[in-house]
């Protein structure tokens, strides 16, 4: 099994990439912006924006977006680089919200 990391995205001109050309799935709580692999291989990135919240709030999001995100990639037919946007603030968010929105996103993707 490949380690955590292998999912990562790694660099700015990545991220910059995803920005430019990627198309979007919208749930409630997140927004998904991905590209096809480029590499062959599933990779992620998760941004909670300053403006939502405090540190431990976009720290929190992340801590709970990997796990369901890192899981679900071994098993994406088509590869998928993507940029993971947290569009709660730091009052609204539960952990369930992110479930459910992930679940959501995966479904609209065709990833169930």
């Amino acid at each position: 099994m490949p380690s955590l990391r292998s999912f990562r995205l790694g660099s700015e001109s990545n991220y910059r990439q995803i920005a430019h050309h990627g198309k979007r799935v919208h749930a409630a709580s997140l927004t998904m912006q991905w590209i096809e692999s480029p590499d062959g291989v599933c990779r992620f990135c998760f941004l909670a924006r300053k403006k939502n919240g405090s540190a431990v709030y976009r720290n929190r999001c992340r801590r709970i977006l990997r796990p369901i995100f890192f899981g679900k990639a071994p098993t994406i037919p088509a590869p998928v680089w993507a940029m993971i946007i947290v569009n709660d603030k730091e009052g609204e968010m539960t952990s369930e919200r992110l479930h459910k929105a992930s679940r959501k996103i995966f479904e609209k993707m065709g990833w169930v």
